[in-house]
């Protein structure tokens, strides 16, 4: 059966600053039955609050619900409704799991993935129990190091891509797989897994972003870039899964930006700009956004002078074509491990007195920016961490770095902050797992706030030099990243300098980094009228869950020790906490059944053991894969 389109959108997610009030709809409106997920009903995602139709809310990347039953006045009443276990994740594992994902809703019906390919769907209506009414099992390999930060949905099917570099298709009704196909041309080989500096580890391309549901396209992203290759962005057939267009975040040669590439090892062809983080998707101007990793070797910026195009930077690209239209780069020739493969938001707000199209993103590097969403043009940045050292400031009317010179081949920007070949280690600010990394951010359309939680503080580290790979990898397919000649991004062992005491990074990264002790989590919000901060709140842990704004005045967050917490959204002062006693790494979301509003959220972050040997109490930490859901 042939999905038929449905006529335009009522309603628009990014351009509804007037009729953000709406939001906070009553929840009693009448169920629109299991229906097909249609192009019309991702557009207008914001009228039904009841559900949660893609990965980050709406097509805007809001990760805001329009529920308002559990509000500032009553979340301290907050209990669990009820749990039900992920056995699957946990099962068989050889590695540790991190479920970053949240839930996809849709009439009282969820659907979510185990990191291993296994696809639930449980029945919400009950109240007081989340009911299996079916388990797909696509079979990954559990020597996989399992990560998913979830699905989509179109027509009558969910789609997942995988760690294993497969997407696949399930029947929402039945569970029965649809297709499943081998997207990724170079798949990991088990045999590699840990071996962070062989030639065999070459191979590997892998999904992480959820993909995203446009036009009755699945875009998936490449997000193994850190592994040697480069990103790509692919379309695909919602009904046979066969590719529409795919396109390269690195370009190759006579293709626009390869001459910031300007090394003698080839090293565009391992060049990263990974798509870790699912984009955005702008009705108005049909571009899709996403966010780009760093560039490869991710520390060793020598080693691949340039600007090193499109690493760390926003991408928009033409939903029918997959053509590149605009890009903004952060940070050109970056070296901290700032990558930006954040969540950029979309909406329309006045600014000086006129009305602008704009793209918002908390990014790694301690900004806040925000750009024109129809060019790129830069707006403004605004500080949010407490610390950064890395460069003066922002240039007031490109956004770049004040210390950018488009003249030299290898930015200096800071010299006692820039981690270059050297035997001492230099302090830069924020922290290299931070700010904002791959979690979601929010924007509440009613009080025009966009509310981050992340990481601040700072890291150590220098650059240990990357040696070209001089051999093949053989049985390659043409076309695929890394290509015949690889280039400069793996230090072999036996070749790299060793320093007394100190144990060399792996060597794509080409650096070390120390997180200093004082790396603590951050809560922040900023007004995107002004760009002035609202308020902020410091956790104690890293931040990887992110945050969720709701229209009961209250902003989530999840956190490595387990808790779950809300908080005022205007003072970003606690007013409500749980504690799972398993890490998470997942964002917190809102749905309806019956009238009735319940928060959610997946335990089974798996945090390092000692929370990146910050926290050691974290050491403690119980394994867990468990659907918690919290109601009045």
């Amino acid at each position: 059966m042939t999905m038929k389109q449905q006529g335009g959108s009522r309603f628009s997610a990014a351009t509804s600053v007037i009729l953000g009030g709406a939001l906070a709809v009553a929840i009693s409106l009448p169920a629109l039955g299991e229906a097909d997920v249609t192009q019309q009903r991702l557009e207008n995602a914001d009228w039904e609050p009841q559900n949660w139709l893609t990965i980050f809310q709406n097509y805007s990347s809001w990760h805001y619900s329009g529920l308002n039953q559990i509000n500032r006045d009553n979340v301290a009443n907050l209990k669990v409704a009820f749990t039900t276990p992920l056995s699957s994740a946990l099962v068989g594992a050889t590695t540790r799991v991190n479920l970053e994902n949240a839930p996809l809703v849709d009439d009282g019906f969820a659907y979510l993935d185990d990191a291993w390919g296994g696809i639930y769907k449980i029945d919400l209506h009950p109240g007081n129990a989340g009911v299996v009414v079916w388990f797909a099992d696509a079979a990954i390999s559990k020597d996989e190091s399992a990560r998913t930060r979830g699905m989509a949905m179109w027509g009558d099917k969910v789609y997942k891509d995988m760690v294993d570099g497969r997407v696949i298709a399930v029947n929402r009704e039945t569970g029965e797989f649809e297709w499943d196909l081998q997207v990724a041309r170079s798949p990991r080989p088990e045999s590699v897994v840990g071996a962070l500096t062989t030639l065999e580890l070459l191979k590997g391309e892998q999904f992480t972003a959820a993909p995203l549901a446009v036009e009755g396209k699945i875009l998936v992203g490449q997000a193994f870039g850190d592994r040697a290759n480069r990103g790509w962005l692919q379309a695909m057939d919602w009904e046979t899964g066969d590719e529409i267009w795919r396109t390269y975040t690195v370009p190759g040669p006579g293709e626009p930006g390869h001459e910031t590439w300007k090394d003698e090892y080839n090293a565009w062809k391992t060049g990263g700009a990974s798509l870790w983080t699912t984009g955005s998707y702008d009705v108005g101007t049909r571009t899709t956004l996403w966010g780009t990793g760093n560039a490869i070797p991710q520390i060793d910026v020598e080693y691949r002078p340039g600007d090193n195009l499109y690493s760390a930077a926003v991408v928009a690209f033409d939903i029918d074509t997959g053509e590149i239209v605009w890009h903004f780069q952060y940070a050109p020739n970056e070296g901290w491990d700032y990558d930006e493969n954040g969540v950029h938001l979309l909406f329309d707000t006045v600014i000086d007195g006129k009305e602008r199209k704009v793209v918002g993103h908390y990014a790694r590097n301690g900004y806040y920016y925000q750009l024109d969403r129809t060019n790129g043009d830069f707006i403004f940045g605004t500080q949010y961490t407490d610390e950064l050292t890395w460069t003066a400031g922002l240039d007031p009317k490109t956004g770049m770095p004040v210390e950018y010179d488009p003249n030299l081949d290898i930015q200096v920007y800071i010299p006692e902050t820039r981690w270059f070949r050297t035997e001492e280690m230099f302090t830069a600010c924020p922290t290299a797992l931070g700010g904002v990394r791959w979690q979601p951010t929010s924007y509440d359309p009613r009080t025009q706030i966009a509310y981050a939680a992340g990481t601040d503080g700072c890291s150590d580290g220098r650059a240990i030099r990357s040696y070209p790979v001089l051999n093949d990898v053989p049985g390659e397919q043409p076309g695929v990243g890394q290509g015949q000649a690889l280039g400069g991004i793996i230090a072999r062992g036996e070749e790299v300098p060793q320093v007394p005491g100190e144990v060399v990074h792996d060597g794509w990264h080409g650096g070390k980094h120390v997180n200093n002790p004082g790396t603590h989590g951050v809560l922040v919000g900023i007004d995107v009228r002004t760009g002035k901060q609202t308020a902020k709140n410091h956790l104690k842990y890293d931040n990887a869950s992110g945050a969720t704004a709701t229209a009961g005045d209250l902003v989530w967050t999840g956190n490595l020790d387990g808790a779950v917490a809300a908080y005022d959204s205007e003072t970003l002062a606690e007013l409500w906490r749980f504690n799972t006693r398993i890490s998470i790494k997942a964002p917190v979301m809102s749905y309806a059944v019956g009238g009735k509003q319940y928060i959610a959220i997946i335990a089974g972050g798996q945090a390092a053991p000692g929370g990146y040997g910050l926290y050691p109490e974290l050491a403690t930490m119980g394994l867990g894969a468990m659907l918690y859901v919290f109601s009045l």
